[in-house]
C-alpha cells in the first residue's frame, strides 16, 4: 500500500497498488462505516440482490363436510393471469417475511391470522422459478378455521379447495375447478395449472404434515381448542389417504398420548359420552 503523507485527521485516503490490497485495507483496517460505504460503491453491481416474496399454504378442516381444504386465489394480473395460486406477494423493505405473510394473507383473501398460526415451511430459490426475474420465495404453513373469503385487488377470486389424496395424487376441487398434482414430484398432472412453482410448495406442505404428524401433531390445530379422538383420526386420514375407520382407535390414542391433554367428556348422541382432548401446546398458553 502506498500511503500519502497525512495525519490521522486528514481527509485524504491511502492509494493502493491493486484491488486486492484495497479490499484488504477496507475489510481489516478501515472503520466499519468506511468499509460499508466502500462496499456499496464497489460491489452493488458485482453482487446482484434478489427480490423476496412469500407464499402461504393455509389448510382448514370442515367438520360437517369431513373435508380438508386449502386456500387458493385466482390471479388477476400477469404473470400467470387467471391461474390459481397460493396467496402471497412481495416482502416490503420495512417488514420481516413473517409480517409479510400476515399482511399478504389479509390483503389477498380477507383472512386475518397471527404469528401463532404460521410456521416457516421452506425457501424456494430455483433459478427462473419466476418469469419476472431473480425472485426467491419463503413459504409458510398455517392451520386455521374455514374463514369467509374476500378477494383483494390482485385476485379475481379466493376460494377454499377440498384436498383429496388418492395414492400419490392430490385432487384440489371447488365446483368445476379441479387441479391434480403429484405430491411426490411436486408437478401438476391434470386439470388446471397452478401458477409459478406452487404445486411444489403445496406438495412440500402436504409432505411436511404427513411426515411429522405423529410426533408433532400441529395439524390438529385444524380442529380448534378441543376435539375427540375420532375427529383427530379423521384429520390424519386425509393425509394418509384412507378411511378413518382403518386407523385403530386405541393404537392411535396411544401414539399421541404424549402430545394430548384430556379435558373431560361431551355427549355425542346415543351411547357413552366421548372424551375430549386438546394439544398439550394449548394448555401451555
Amino acid at each position: 500500500m502506498i500511503w500519502n503523507n497525512f495525519r490521522k485527521d486528514d481527509a485524504r485516503l491511502p492509494t493502493f497498488i491493486n484491488e486486492r490490497e484495497e479490499k484488504h485495507y477496507y475489510e481489516t483496517e478501515a472503520t466499519e462505516k468506511d468499509y460499508l460505504a466502500w462496499y456499496r460503491q464497489h460491489n452493488s453491481k458485482k453482487y446482484r440482490t434478489p427480490s423476496v416474496t412469500v407464499d402461504n399454504v393455509l389448510f382448514c378442516y370442515n367438520r360437517e363436510q369431513d373435508q380438508l381444504k386449502v386456500l387458493l386465489i385466482r390471479r388477476n394480473t400477469h404473470p400467470f393471469r387467471n391461474s390459481w395460486a397460493l396467496p402471497g406477494g412481495f416482502v416490503q423493505p420495512e417488514e420481516s417475511t413473517d409480517e409479510s405473510c400476515l399482511r399478504e394473507t389479509a390483503t389477498e383473501t380477507g383472512v386475518s391470522i397471527t404469528s401463532q398460526h404460521i410456521e416457516q415451511l421452506h425457501t424456494f430459490s430455483t433459478p427462473n422459478r419466476d418469469p419476472r426475474g431473480w425472485i426467491i420465495t419463503v413459504s409458510y404453513l398455517a392451520f386455521i378455521g374455514e374463514e369467509p373469503l374476500t378477494a383483494g385487488l390482485d385476485a379475481k377470486e379466493a376460494l377454499w379447495f377440498s384436498v383429496v389424496r388418492k395414492d400419490d395424487m392430490l385432487h384440489l376441487v371447488n365446483g368445476p375447478n379441479e387441479i391434480i398434482l403429484n405430491f411426490q414430484t411436486g408437478k401438476t398432472t391434470a386439470g388446471e395449472q397452478l401458477a409459478f412453482d406452487h404445486a411444489k410448495i403445496i406438495s412440500k406442505a402436504f409432505l411436511r404434515v404427513l411426515n411429522k404428524m405423529y410426533h408433532d401433531p400441529k395439524v390438529l390445530r385444524l380442529l380448534g381448542q378441543s376435539f375427540t379422538i375420532t375427529e383427530a383420526r379423521k384429520v390424519f386420514a386425509k393425509f394418509l389417504g384412507c378411511p378413518h375407520q382403518t386407523i385403530d382407535h386405541s393404537n392411535f390414542k396411544k401414539a399421541l398420548r404424549a402430545e394430548l391433554v384430556e379435558l373431560g367428556e361431551k355427549p355425542v348422541g346415543i351411547g357413552r359420552p366421548s372424551k375430549i382432548f386438546t394439544l398439550k401446546e394449548n394448555k401451555k398458553k
